[in-house]
């Protein structure tokens, strides 16, 4: 099993931030070329539990499964299909508040294991990079609502 862990600080709070990190139609604005949609809406809210999304950047696509959705601090999913060689991808999101209020850090875990010997460290490279594109995505725009309110 390989993992990835990261930790973002962002200037707002948790709840901004979790409006941030709860809307998946936002995700294509950090991917050039990408689209995400609802295949399956979840309960109970529309991207809570069950809810299905669809990254598509061209023709590659993924699908991803909403397991936990705790708002506004946890939310997490497991990865139906993706175009690379893994299986068991999953992911976990924390939002941990800072005492006074008015910042949080985003905490970012992802699991895999790699279908193909040896190819879990470029793997795991290329995941990372992902996380930090959304989480670096997710903290600019609650930052900017944040200092918008």
């Amino acid at each position: 099993m390989q993992t990835i862990s990261s930790s973002t600080p962002i200037a707002a709070p948790q709840e901004v931030a979790w409006e941030v990190m709860a809307d998946h139609e936002l995700y294509a604005r950090w991917v050039p070329r990408s689209q995400v949609d609802l295949e399956i809406e979840g309960s109970p809210q529309r991207g809570g539990v069950g809810a299905i999304r669809v990254f598509r950047i061209g023709p590659v696509r993924t699908r991803q499964e909403i397991t936990a959705f705790d708002p506004p601090r946890r939310m997490a999913y497991r990865v139906l299909s993706v175009p690379l060689p893994v299986r068991n991808c999953r992911s976990d999101l924390l939002l941990v508040a800072e005492e006074d209020g008015s910042a949080c850090t985003l905490h970012w875990d992802c699991w895999f294991d790699p279908l193909v010997p040896l190819t879990g460290g470029i793997l795991r490279q290329a995941l990372a990079a992902a996380t930090a594109r959304m989480s670096a995505g997710i903290a600019a725009e609650a930052e900017h609502r944040a200092r918008s309110a």
